[in-house]
């Protein structure tokens, strides 16, 4: 969450003063309008991007408990370990 109000943040010191000009004419208008949408798409992407390095971390941590888990189950059963096929 720190990391995204700091995304933000430093996304709104570098759109901000570019939208000062934005009441001088259309062109100016459509640059800040673009930059600002930019911006948004960058703070957005980073967030999902952001989810989903953490969903694959708590992929690979449960698959990395699911086969300690059998692999002891397996020890348990049979007395040695699982090879790898």
């Amino acid at each position: 969450m720190r990391k995204f109000i700091a995304v933000a943040l430093a996304a709104s010191v570098l759109v901000l003063p570019v939208a000062a000009p934005a009441s001088a004419n259309t062109g100016a208008i459509f640059r800040t309008i673009v930059l600002f949408g930019a911006a948004a798409a960058a703070a957005i992407g980073i967030t999902n991007a952001n989810h989903k390095r953490h969903r694959n971390a708590e992929e690979e941590n449960e698959t990395d408990r699911r086969q300690a888990s059998y692999k002891a189950y397996y020890y348990r059963t049979t007395g040695e370990y699982p090879t790898p096929e």
